[in-house]
């Protein structure tokens, strides 16, 4: 079979077992993690470790052990062999090994070395495609009040700011009526391989994006932090179980990423049958972040997963209110305050503006790290200003007066235009 034949096999897990056998110690618990969860990775995941696999086969025996063999040296320095170290999954213990090592440094310039080097061998012939234009738009909601003489302070200069005449909240309407048809999906889909449900996400602290939707919508990802509750308070139950040493939490983390949550029928109807999104769930509240317990670290730490491990085509997030702490509570380790404190919640709108204010910027920030950053929109709108921050292409000239207001229907329709051209 020739060389290019033999890339364009389906890729299955049976296949890349062997292959990464025959890496170094420190690379194989990635690897297998993902070969583990392949059924509930989405396609953009499968294909990047594709791709990796596809470059290590480039290499001829001789050639994958000169390539390796900087690696495995450094492996022998840090004793690697002699540490409770596991090859099947990433851990806390694993990550807390190699950071405590005085060759870490080291051992993070050889790993990004050997992947640089395979996902260069891994490459097909150029073929000349026509990036889909992307967007991101973040709602900052009417009750949050932001101030809009500081909103975007911190963004990106590129961007513009828009004044909306009329009732901004018209333009999430608007777009959960549709987002569909904004752009072609099939561009984006050709390129990640399969149809997949992945290309289109939206992120709703409170339920009002969901609320929007149409009945009979069903073509995207859809996370609704609100209808979460009663899984969110389970499983923060079972993870503060968990006592206070890196290997009994690694074991308590590896059960709750297995755990038969079905039959507990605590999921909301929308994930019922979605097995890669109740994983993508369950490894969003085990990162440690606060998204189990605050609404708008659920819909930021969501996005920036979601366009990690997607990369899709169109996100809408929108974020909304926490409430305050309560006293004799601790949220520094994530306890439950609805639970152990009779303290009716109070709404803290002040400070949760300043987050969600925040927060929207580093979804941005993180689609920033990624190559399809440079054909992305992204639109923060916040609704209590009536104002709205957008970032474009550099090839896209924003094409209107930035002192001129647009109406949410106008806005719409250019934003619209600007994804089709």
């Amino acid at each position: 079979m020739d060389t290019w034949a033999k890339r364009r096999e389906t890729p299955t897990p049976d296949r890349y077992r062997h292959l990464i056998e025959s890496l170094p110690i420190t690379l194989r618990p990635a690897l297998n993690q993902q070969l583990t969860q392949w059924e509930t990775l989405f396609p953009y995941e499968r294909n990047a470790m594709a791709r990796v696999m596809r470059g290590v086969e480039t290499f001829t025996p001789s050639g994958l052990d000169d390539l390796i063999a900087p690696l495995k040296a450094l492996e022998m320095k840090m004793d690697v062999k002699s540490w409770s170290f596991s090859e099947a999954n990433d851990t806390i213990e694993n990550a807390s090994q190699l950071a405590r090592s005085e060759y870490y440094g080291e051992w993070r310039k050889e790993v990004q070395r050997f992947f640089d080097a395979v996902n260069y061998a891994s490459r097909e012939p150029v073929r000349i495609e026509v990036e889909p234009t992307r967007l991101i738009m973040l709602i900052l909601p009417k009750y949050l009040p932001v101030d809009p003489l500081s909103a975007w302070n911190h963004w990106d200069a590129r961007g513009h700011e828009i004044r909306i005449s009329g009732d901004s909240s018209r333009l999430c309407e608007l777009a959960m009526k549709g987002l569909p048809n904004l752009s072609s999906p099939s561009k984006l889909t050709s390129q990640q391989g399969e149809i997949a449900n992945s290309d289109l996400w939206l992120i709703d602290a409170d339920g009002t994006v969901c609320s929007q939707l149409p009945s009979s919508w069903n073509a995207g990802s859809v996370l609704n932090y609100a209808a979460l509750r009663p899984f969110r308070d389970r499983f923060l139950a079972e993870l503060n179980k968990a006592p206070k040493d890196i290997h009994a939490t690694d074991e308590i983390i590896s059960t709750l990423r297995i755990k038969a949550w079905d039959g507990w029928g605590l999921w909301p109807a929308a994930l019922a049958g979605n097995l890669q999104l109740r994983r993508f769930v369950i490894d969003l509240f085990l990162s440690g972040n606060g998204a189990v317990i605050f609404s708008n670290s659920f819909v930021e730490w969501a996005a920036s997963e979601a366009l990690r491990r997607a990369r899709p085509q169109m996100l809408v997030a929108r974020f909304g209110a926490r409430s305050k702490p309560k006293l004799f509570t601790s949220i520094a380790i994530f306890e439950n305050q609805q639970k152990i404190s009779s303290l009716p919640d109070v709404d803290d709108l002040e400070n949760s503006a300043i987050d969600a204010a925040i927060l929207a910027r580093y979804v941005w920030l993180a689609i920033s790290r990624y190559p399809e950053q440079k054909n992305t929109i992204c639109l923060c709108v916040s609704e209590f200003g009536n104002i709205a921050y957008m970032i474009l292409p550099e090839e896209k000239g924003i094409g209107r007066s930035p002192e001129r207001t647009m109406a949410p229907e106008e806005l719409y329709s250019w934003l619209a235009e600007k994804l089709r051209s």
